[in-house]
């Protein structure tokens, strides 16, 4: 068999396999009119090539990664109200009087008044992307104005969550699995209307576990400043401080 012979009956496999996952090496060699015999061998090695190369094309043109999103809070030198002078940030009429900043091609950011900003990315979602997203908001803006201060700021975003779906090809029944929304933040979707041949998996950082990081951060800080404040009391007094105290008392 020559190396043309072999690259064309490869593809003839290839071509039935596609039509046909479920084919076996003896009802390949039947479809190609070999010898089961000789081929049988060379024809489930074909099979297993086009399994590896199916899984990792499947996996790659059925899987997407969209809606991230994520936290981070201003710097307290940074001003809303300084913030609705520059071009791009707006007012908006909700009553947490949340600040808005739209970018059509990186997302959009929500700042609150707490300080928070949330942070909303377009696929393809990476830490970058969110970053540049801030530098066009807070830098660029003027907002921030030393280069190195945002970013070490711009290091602390958070990732919040993200929609993970994977096409399947086929309509699947409707089903909500939501047993773990609670304890670790993940839902699991078939057959949603936006994504009627998908499973989708909603994931996010519960809500709890951010705020008992949170609490966790002000009650270090607050342990930070009684060990310094307790170490400034029990340190020795100097010696002079000592004479004259106890002079005063003698007087």
């Amino acid at each position: 068999m020559t190396s043309d012979d072999a690259s064309s009956i490869r593809q003839q496999v290839f071509n039935l396999l596609e039509k046909n996952h479920e084919l076996k090496a003896k009802d390949i060699c039947t479809l190609l009119s070999l010898n089961y015999k000789k081929h049988g061998h060379y024809m489930r090695d074909l099979k297993h090539q086009w399994k590896c190369q199916f899984r990792g094309r499947q996996a790659l043109n059925r899987l997407s990664f969209h809606k991230a999103r994520g936290w981070i809070y201003s710097l307290k030198s940074v001003s809303r109200e300084v913030a609705l002078e520059t071009h791009g940030w707006v007012a908006t009429r909700a009553k947490n009087r949340m600040l808005l900043w739209v970018d059509d091609k990186l997302g959009r950011l929500e700042w609150f008044v707490t300080g928070r900003v949330n942070v909303w990315l377009k696929k393809p979602a990476s830490f970058a992307r969110g970053k540049q997203l801030l530098a066009n908001a807070f830098f660029a803006t003027g907002l921030v104005k030393d280069i190195q201060v945002f970013d070490l700021w711009a290091n602390t975003l958070r990732f919040k969550g993200a929609h993970l779906v994977y096409d399947t090809g086929e309509h699947l029944p409707y089903a909500r699995i939501d047993y773990l929304k609670e304890s670790m933040g993940v839902v699991v979707k078939l057959g949603d209307v936006t994504h009627p041949t998908s499973v989708e998996i909603e994931f996010c950082y519960p809500d709890f576990a951010e705020k008992n990081e949170v609490a966790l951060q002000q009650m270090t800080r607050a342990f930070q400043q009684f060990a310094q404040a307790f170490q400034g009391l029990s340190s020795p007094q100097q010696p002079e401080r000592l004479e004259k105290a106890s002079a005063s008392y003698i007087q």
